[in-house]
């Protein structure tokens, strides 16, 4: 059979560049190879565009001094057209700091409203405090900020200058840090000037120690912090917060005054921090419809099995959905969840997510442990991530069939190595699990891939911030 026709390189310019101008820039640009007629149809997508992002497939493809060359051409090209998104990821050296105050200079006269601005290639990749070559950080001067059309600023390995002025920030929507040198005053400073603020997020800001969300007109709706490891006290009275998301040490003083509107929290904290404080942050938010923690925020109390009369109960009255990430397949991990479900009541609960670590190395013995007198009257829906059948997950599996009375459906979605790799293992898991006991006569047992997830129900939150690395 011959090769077929052409059709598409035979329609008109204006028709192909109309068909460029659908999708994203940087596979526009890849068009430029097909033939001459190509060459330069994809700068009509350029110019005609209101996004520019240069991420990094676009980045690590160029050196630091093609990449300044290249964003020099398509920001000239681009002329004095409006914009509405600027984003880079990139890693300069100090002689290009010039060039990017330049960019983030132009792209605000342009009218930019969302800013993304991350320094983040060449930086060290555990502990990410300092670049690989020792260069000075960049500094976002107050005189950078000399536009209030930023609805979006996000930033990462950039500090702000001191002191600190947000009053050109008037117009912000959504700010996001990522080691940035915040500190205590200018979180005021911004919230004090942002009255439009209704997202927050915060990662490893390392300079922050008294942290304050509070003011009856704040407009904040979503707080997102992150390892933020000098943080010793924080204060929130916010009305209208609806999340709060939360990973770092929880030994800190807390006033939690007004959250009355949180919907949904995520809290997990460090192992060696204290289960009392974990469990009075929780008390906080025992309104909550949706949560996720993890095993390590569970440890302390909750490892030996044994409580008493006057220990400390928060009964989550409205929790529908909770999801469990477990650091380690242990016995004293899934003592802890058995401890847990008893001292915190769930007489809502409707969706149990439970995420197993994907390490298949870990290997433990199990004891006799004995669950305890706890009862699901709601919950229909069981959905456990990375089942390898080991002797624990066996034995969590047997007591939510046992106490799950409405149950409709658990979800075993197994590692791919046992469900791809060894199909008599799968047989083996099948017929474990038909011989248990069920509480529920409607419950069913499916078990799937990792490829069938998107089939099954998933969590709200999905991105598990304690098994990143900051």
């Amino acid at each position: 059979m011959g090769r077929g026709e052409d059709r598409i390189s035979n329609l008109s310019n204006e028709i192909l560049q109309s068909i460029l101008c659908l999708v994203p820039l940087k596979y526009a640009i890849r068009t430029s190879t097909l033939s001459k007629r190509w060459i330069h149809l994809w700068q009509f997508n350029l110019v005609s565009s209101t996004s520019l992002q240069f991420g990094e497939d676009f980045s690590c493809n160029q050196s630091p001094k093609q990449f300044v060359a290249t964003l020099d051409r398509y920001l000239q090209l681009h002329g004095n057209r409006k914009l509405d998104k600027f984003g880079i990821l990139f890693s300069p050296i100090e002689n290009f700091f010039p060039k990017l105050e330049n960019w983030v200079r132009t792209v605000l006269a342009k009218g930019v409203k969302e800013l993304d601005i991350d320094l983040s290639l060449g930086v060290l990749n555990y502990d990410r405090i300092t670049y690989m070559d020792d260069r000075m950080p960049f500094v976002m001067t107050n005189s950078l900020f000399n536009g209030n059309s930023l609805t979006h600023l996000s930033l990462s390995e950039c500090n702000f200058t001191e002191p600190f002025d947000s009053t050109n920030l008037v117009g912000l929507n959504s700010l996001s840090l990522d080691h940035v040198n915040l500190t205590d005053g200018m979180l005021t400073n911004i919230l004090e000037n942002c009255v439009s603020l209704e997202s927050i997020c915060l990662k490893s800001c390392d300079y922050l120690e008294m942290v304050e969300f509070v003011g009856d007109e704040l407009k904040l709706q979503k707080l997102l912090m992150v390892d933020c490891r000098g943080v010793c006290s924080m204060e929130i009275s916010a009305p209208k917060l609806e999340s709060f998301m939360y990973y770092g040490s929880i030994t800190f003083d807390h006033d939690f005054s007004n959250v009355s509107k949180v919907t949904d929290a995520y809290f997990c904290s460090e192992l060696d921090d204290n289960d009392d404080d974990f469990l009075k942050i929780l008390s906080a938010f025992s309104h909550v419809k949706i949560l996720t923690t993890c095993s390590s925020s569970l440890f302390h109390k909750f490892v030996e099995g044994v409580f008493y009369e006057d220990d400390f109960l928060v009964e989550l009255r409205n929790l529908l959905e909770l999801q469990l990430v477990v650091d380690l397949t242990s016995e004293e991990h899934l003592n802890g969840i058995f401890t847990f479900f008893h001292l915190c009541p769930l007489p809502c609960l409707e969706k149990l997510f439970i995420q197993f670590p994907s390490n298949l190395d870990q290997q433990y013995d199990i004891s006799d442990l004995e669950p305890l007198d706890v009862v699901f009257k709601n919950l229909k829906w069981i959905k456990i991530a990375n089942y390898d059948s080991s002797p624990h997950e066996l034995k969590l599996v047997k007591f939510l069939l046992e106490k799950a009375t409405v149950l409709e459906s658990i979800f075993l979605v197994m590692n791919q190595c046992d469900i791809s790799n060894n199909s008599s293992s799968l047989r083996t898991v099948q017929e474990q699990l038909s011989s248990l006991p069920k509480a529920s006569k409607d419950a069913q047992i499916v078990i799937c891939g990792p490829l069938d997830r998107d089939c099954t129900m998933n969590p709200t939150h999905t991105r598990f911030y304690h098994q990143e690395k900051y």
